[in-house]
Formats: C-alpha cells, structure tokens, sequence
C-alpha cells in the first residue's frame, strides 16, 4: 500500500486562475520519503481543469496516492457537470496513474493524447475510450479550443503538451517545473503569494534537464521553446511540477530557468557532465 503522507493533498486546492481553468493537485514530500534524509523539499504534482462552454478537459490525472484528494478537487469544479476529456501528457504515475478511475467514474469521458501504450497500463479501459491525438490536432470545447503540441522537451517518448486558446495557456508536462524548500504553510499558493519571497527565489533545482537529459545538449530546446511561444501566446504557464505562472511570475520563473537550461547548468539528477552547447 502506498504511504500517502509522502503525497499530501493541501486544503487550499482547488483554485481558479482564469475564465474555465482550475488548479488541482498536491505535493511530492521527500521528506516522508524512506530512503531520503535530511530538508525536506516539495515538488509541486498539478493537475489542471480546463472547462468550456460545452466540454471539459482534465490535464494529468494527479498521483495514484493523491486519488481521493483529487477526486473531491474535481468534483467541486465540475459542480455537476460531466468530465469530457483526460489528457494525460506522459505515462508516469503523477500524471497518468489515475487514468482508469477517472474513467471509470466518469463513464462518457474519453482519454486523449499520445494513447498508443495505455491499453497495456489499463486493460480494463475499452479501445474506443483512448483517442490518439497528434501534433496539431484540437478539441473544440465551446468557447476555446484545447491544441495538442509536440514537447520541446521529451519527459517520455509519449509526451505531449497542450495549449488552451481562450486564456493563453500552456500546459508543458513535467517542462518548467522545479523542486524547492517548502512547507505546508504554503502548498497551494501562487508563486507571487509565497510570503517574503521573489517568485524565483527559493527554487532549489528546475525539473529541467530531466534526470538522464545531463547526458544530452539541452541549449538548442531554448530556440524551440521561443518559437513555440511566438508562435502561441502564453499568458500562463502551467508546469505538471509548478504553479500556474502569469504575468511577473511568468516572466521571472521562465527567463531563470531558460538561463539554466541555455547553459546546461545542472539537472534534477545533478551537475551536468556536458560541455555548453555552442
């Protein structure tokens, strides 16, 4: 059985942060954690609710030790109304491990994204309930659109990322998220509300580049991720592993962390054994 005090659930979530879009999730607590010693650091586990004039979409299906926090988060946010779409944008558990009892609790809603694999992980879920979607493909959800996107970083070889039209948001998996101090005094909290702290303050390591990316050159992604914003206005961030980031968060978090990808600084896993990209 999974300990679930290493996966705490706040009461602060649910939260809105624009028109038809919802905060949900928790926290990794690696100071619950067996094998880890020493401060404890939180890394944030959101799960995102876009709802639209006719359709809803739910962004990854939170961690399989989060379920029952997750499920009174979504409930409260639907307020009634059906769950349309789950897109789970990689295979791992924070993001996918949920997937059969969203559907099985929500038996009209179907599961979007790069689906080729979750017949394998979820047996019991029928194939005409697991949608493959590609680059450039969309869901009309009545009043915005949700757009499936090629990641500039790769979590899995079935990564996704996501972008809502109405708000401006990107949705980009375990991409810009970080590990940092924290304490339940502030789980749940918008990155300008975390009390006498700059948004990029405090933050101990991004979650980019991923554990194994130290071995790859992660600079050229830089380019690629201004081009995907040129070309998609982001007005919020939204990190599977951070907080929904606008306006003066938005820029901060993103230019630092640019900067650490861009240079190659170090990784999740530690210092990165690569020359800088020239």
């Amino acid at each position: 059985m999974m300990d679930t005090t290493a996966y705490p659930v706040g009461d602060r979530l649910p939260r809105p942060f624009g028109p038809g879009l919802y905060w949900l999730g928790g926290c990794s607590d690696s100071g619950a954690w067996p094998t880890r010693k020493g401060a404890t650091t939180h890394e944030h586990l959101s799960t995102y609710l876009v709802v639209g004039d006719e359709r809803t979409l739910l962004v990854d299906t939170g961690h399989f030790a989060q379920w029952d926090g997750v499920r009174r988060q979504l409930d409260e946010c639907l307020g009634g109304r059906p769950l349309d779409y789950v897109f789970p944008t990689h295979h791992e558990i924070p993001h996918a491990g949920n997937l059969g009892r969203l559907l099985a609790r929500h038996p009209g809603a179907v599961a979007v994204g790069d689906t080729r694999e979750y017949h394998l992980y979820f047996p019991e879920i029928a194939p005409d309930r697991l949608r493959r979607m590609r680059s450039g493909d969309s869901l009309d959800l009545g009043g915005t659109r949700f757009e499936f996107l090629d990641p500039v970083w790769y979590d899995l070889t079935g990564t996704l990322w996501g972008y809502e039209t109405r708000g401006g948001t990107l949705f980009s998996a375990d991409g810009l998220g970080y590990v940092h101090d924290h304490s339940p005094q502030v789980c749940g909290l918008f990155a300008d509300e975390v009390p006498d702290e700059a948004p990029a303050q405090g933050l101990r390591r991004f979650a980019l580049p991923f554990v194994g990316m130290r071995y790859h050159r992660t600079g050229p992604g830089v380019d690629r991720y201004r081009e995907l914003v040129r070309e998609h206005p982001v007005r919020t961030l939204c990190s599977a592993h951070g907080v929904p980031l606008a306006a003066g968060p938005l820029t901060e978090v993103t230019a630092r962390a640019l900067r650490v990808i861009e240079e190659n600084q170090e990784s999740i896993s530690g210092p990165s054994t690569l020359e800088p990209a020239t």
